[in-house]
């Protein structure tokens, strides 16, 4: 778990049901930000099929996140209570954000060897791309606080912390060409910074949304939403692993 967000948790700004469902998830978030992956990444011997598997397998997560805020602005009608007019302002200010680390995304997969055409057609496992699937599930059918759960403070918050390992990694860079390095490592950069403060915002907003006292059954919802996006980002990650 990252510092930003073991400090919210611990500051006694969040009551015991956000607090336990955080700690409860906490070896799911872990297995996926201390995946083998990232750790072949950082001392540079993930073998290139296995890197581009990885990179492919996740471009639909990235390319669909702005539309999985999209699709919990929908939710968010202006007027109706405090809470949801703060998550709409939320959304809209992170929408642009979003659409910028799309194209930071692609420019990595492009200086990692795969064409714009591949990127965008091939087929991928089915494995790779069930976390994709789940995430517009959810925020399309589900409530909006197991939406930004799932997608807002699972995948931004765990991605937050997988990047930062590859960030201060010096061995990941030398896969790029001098000249490609700073393009292909923006993504990257951009989710490893300290001051990226989307995991907390999210669980900020889940909170001022449902109060100190959901119902039981609403709280199970929203740490099953967390859980399950962590168990495919997961399947993902192993997928491109698997790869030959």
């Amino acid at each position: 778990m990252l510092q930003t967000v073991e400090t919210a948790i611990h500051s006694g700004r969040y009551p015991t049901w956000i607090q336990t469902i955080v700690e409860e998830t906490e070896a799911g978030a872990q297995s996926v930000a201390k995946h083998e992956a990232w750790f072949r990444f950082s001392d540079g011997t993930i073998p290139q099929a296995k890197h581009q598997a990885l990179l492919m397998g996740l471009w639909p997560l990235i390319e669909r996140f702005p539309q999985f805020l999209a699709l919990n602005l929908l939710k968010c009608s202006y007027g109706e209570q405090p809470g949801l007019n703060t998550i709409r302002g939320w959304l809209i200010n992170n929408l642009r954000i979003e659409q910028r680390h799309v194209e930071l995304y692609e420019d990595w997969a492009q200086c990692a060897g795969i064409p714009r055409k591949k990127l965008f057609n091939d087929q991928r496992p089915t494995a790779a791309i069930a976390v994709t699937d789940w995430c517009w599930h959810v925020c399309q059918v589900d409530g909006l606080a197991e939406a930004m759960a799932a997608t807002n403070f699972a995948i931004e918050g765990v991605t937050q912390e997988w990047t930062q390992l590859v960030w201060e990694s010096p061995n990941y860079k030398l896969f790029f060409a001098e000249g490609q390095r700073k393009k292909a490592m923006k993504w990257i950069q951009a989710h490893a910074a300290y001051d990226e403060t989307h995991p907390v915002d999210a669980l900020d907003l889940i909170y001022n949304l449902l109060g100190d006292t959901p119902e039981e059954s609403r709280v199970q919802r929203v740490k099953h939403a967390i859980q399950k996006s962590y168990d495919l980002y997961l399947l993902a990650l192993d997928a491109g692993m698997a790869t030959a």
